[in-house]
């Protein structure tokens, strides 16, 4: 396949998708889809939190992340337990086993780049530059400043 005259947003896009389905591949064997990973990161960096500002902070519907964490309880990944002050809020943390999870996703993603010619920092490295650029492009343009700009690695 010659991609040589291929845009550079066909270049990322196809990158994009390859990647994608490489990773859903990898997580697929792990037992882990990506929002359940997504969850998994978030708790790891930032502890136990409510089950509504989990779902505010990976920006989905709180009966969306419930679902995913019905996924992960079931695995006892996740723990969730009523607030004792307000028993409507319920908190959920990483367990040991979602831990281990982390660690064994962290290991497959150095194993899973090999053949590409980039280590995985300089390739993030680069691809978090172009999205800055187009970012701070778009913005510079006038594209309102939603969700969808956000930056965070």
């Amino acid at each position: 396949m010659d991609t040589s005259h291929w845009s550079t947003s066909r270049l990322l896009s196809t990158a994009a998708r390859l990647n994608e389905n490489r990773d859903n591949e990898r997580l697929r064997s792990i037992g882990v889809t990506h929002s359940g990973l997504t969850i998994l990161k978030v708790l790891s960096t930032v502890g136990s939190m409510s089950q509504v500002r989990l779902a505010q902070t990976v920006r989905v519907q709180a009966q969306t992340v419930g679902k995913a964490l019905e996924r992960l309880e079931v695995r006892s990944l996740v723990r969730r337990t009523k607030s004792a002050s307000d028993r409507r809020v319920t908190f959920v943390e990483l367990t040991p086993s979602g831990r281990a999870i982390l660690d064994q996703v962290q290991q497959s993603e150095g194993v899973a780049l090999g053949g590409t010619g980039y280590a995985e920092e300089d390739l993030r490295a680069a691809l978090i530059s172009v999205i800055e650029a187009t970012r701070n492009n778009l913005l510079a343009d006038g594209a309102e400043p939603g969700p969808e700009l956000a930056v965070s690695a």
